[in-house]
């Protein structure tokens, strides 16, 4: 019996494409009833067609208007979420390797996090100006505590007795963090980084929509002050397609690191 014949292969597609299927029809449903529903429940002007967003998705790339504002926001988005990541594993890491630093700096830690991040805009629209890094000092803020608390709980979580058999064995610093820290804390890491992908969305957008001279938060903000109610939903769209990509990359990434937990058997589970 060759490959493509095999029942067992065959049942797995057919498992794999029903649950494309269920993942899939929430959303066309929705979409359906957002065609229909447009026009007749509720005005054009607040709620556009897919289909008149479709055409203006189209528009917007066939005439070269939003490249410009997605390479500007791409280049903010990675940046600001590369330097938060960077940062927050780091400090995490280190408050909590030390108890005695812990003490001391959580209480400063805690109160900074308090802090509306979107009321910091206008601070580092002052000063680092209306351009990039204001953005991107935005985006780096808000993805820093959620990594940060994230890889300093795993680190403090880590099994004593474990360390001290590491220790006992002749276990070195580095050592230890590449075979017991790393390993204990990298769960914790990637939940994370995967909660701060939105929040460097917010964090750029949030910047663009205060002052910018290009992005996406302002081609949405100049849209709905003109109006132009599919333009605004074809800039959330965008949006939600670099949250999509993101997290599709975040996942790959847990896959990889966290390639020696068991796997957990899927094709047998109920749909």
């Amino acid at each position: 019996m060759s490959e493509m014949t095999d029942p067992t292969l065959l049942q797995r597609l057919g498992l794999r494409l029903l649950r494309l299927l269920l993942l899939l029809l929430p959303g066309a449903i929705l979409i359906l009833f957002w065609q229909w529903a447009s026009g007749r429940l509720i005005a054009t002007l607040y709620v556009s067609k897919p289909t008149d967003i479709a055409a203006r998705f189209y528009e917007m790339f066939a005439s070269g208007e939003i490249q410009p504002h997605i390479m500007i926001t791409l280049q903010e988005l990675v940046l600001g979420y590369c330097i938060g990541v960077g940062v927050g594993v780091v400090a995490g890491y280190l408050l909590g390797r030390s108890p005695r630093a812990a003490a001391i700096f959580e209480p400063y830690v805690m109160a900074f996090y308090g802090i509306p991040k979107i009321a910091l805009a206008p601070l580092f629209i002052i000063w680092f100006g209306i351009g990039l890094w204001s953005k991107v000092a935005l985006a780096a803020t808000m993805v820093f505590f959620l990594v940060f608390y994230n890889v300093y709980v795993g680190v403090r979580n880590v099994d004593r007795e474990l360390l001290n058999l590491a220790r006992i064995m002749g276990a070195g610093e580095s050592q230890l963090t590449r075979h017991v820290y790393f390993p204990a804390a990298a769960p914790f890491v990637i939940m994370g980084m995967r909660m701060a992908i939105p929040y460097s969305v917010i964090g750029v957008i949030v910047g663009e929509f205060t002052s910018s001279v290009k992005g996406l938060g302002l081609f949405i903000n100049q849209a709905s002050s003109t109006y132009d109610p599919a333009g605004v939903f074809a800039g959330i769209a965008l949006l939600l397609m670099f949250i999509v990509v993101a997290n599709a990359v975040a996942g790959q990434l847990e896959k990889r690191l966290l390639r020696w937990r068991p796997a957990i058997n899927t094709e047998r589970s109920e749909i």
